[in-house]
């Protein structure tokens, strides 16, 4: 195997990968950081493609045999990616906050349109789609994947977002299901009619008004469309035959986090599929 030894913080590779932790090099490059070997674990098993691998020294070295297998596992998939041989010092650089990880990849993030992400998704007597629309924080995004990938949606369609999808925050906090659930980047005026055209029956979730969620009998085909934290969603989600529904709360708070309100809403869709 090849490799490169770093050793200083100032290697030009290495800071390089740094400038990656800023979202306008992420965008300008394609690129995007996963930290830690459990995380690129999965986008090596989702066949997420890596250029590059910043691995603890000792690794290749001989000291550590199960991340050298790990990293060969790696390779398979990205049989062309460079690896370096990272000394503590230099890695310590790349981490993000106090966070001691093992390695780091730069990945080349998947097609995210419409025109082409839309067609891995094959079409099923069954769907859940869950739209989120202009949503803002990437922690609520990775969380919001992990309870979409839990509840077997078809696809997770992201309107408008203001957040960036492949954020390392997005990616640690969905513990890896960003590399595994469809995930689809469109505008609303896209999306809607993509559904519509799929037969897809479209639900907002709304906070100041709608049917109760639970008193609902869910079609086959079924999107559930969340808003953005601050705000909700606005007018665009409500043209044509578009069905408002709520949670019903009891405390004195006005709403629920984005990331809880699509979790029971997608749970409960799921409950009755098992359980009509």
């Amino acid at each position: 195997m090849r490799y490169e030894v770093i050793t200083s913080p100032s290697n030009p590779r290495l800071k390089r990968a740094m400038l990656l932790r800023e979202a306008k090099y992420r965008r300008s490059e394609g690129r995007a950081l996963i930290d830690g070997a459990g995380l690129i674990d999965r986008a090596s098993r989702a066949e997420i493609v890596c250029e590059e691998f910043f691995v603890r020294q000792s690794w290749l070295e001989g000291l550590q045999a199960e991340g050298l297998d790990r990293l060969q596992t790696w390779l398979q998939h990205s049989p062309e990616a460079r690896v370096y041989a990272v000394s503590p010092t230099a890695l310590a650089k790349l981490q993000y906050g106090q966070r001691d990880e093992d390695a780091i990849a730069i990945a080349i993030p998947p097609d995210t349109q419409l025109s082409t992400a839309s067609l891995r998704i094959p079409a099923r007597s069954r769907e859940l789609f869950l739209v989120l629309d202009r949503l803002e924080k990437p922690g609520n995004l990775g969380a919001i994947l992990r309870s979409a990938d839990a509840a077997g949606v078809a696809g997770v369609l992201v309107s408008d977002p203001i957040c960036e999808i492949w954020n390392p925050n997005a990616i640690r906090s969905s513990v890896g299901t960003l590399f595994t659930v469809p995930l689809v980047v469109g505008t609303a005026a896209e999306l809607s009619p993509w559904l519509r055209a799929r037969q897809v029956e479209i639900f907002a979730a709304r906070t100041e008004s709608g049917i109760d969620y639970a008193s609902i009998a869910y079609p086959d085909r079924v999107a559930i469309v969340v808003g953005n934290e601050a705000h909700g969603l606005g007018e665009r989600w409500s043209a044509g035959k578009i069905t408002d529904i709520s949670i019903p709360m009891r405390g004195t708070a006005d709403s629920l986090n984005a990331s809880v309100c699509a979790a029971i809403l997608l749970f409960e869709v799921a409950r009755q599929a098992l359980h009509p």
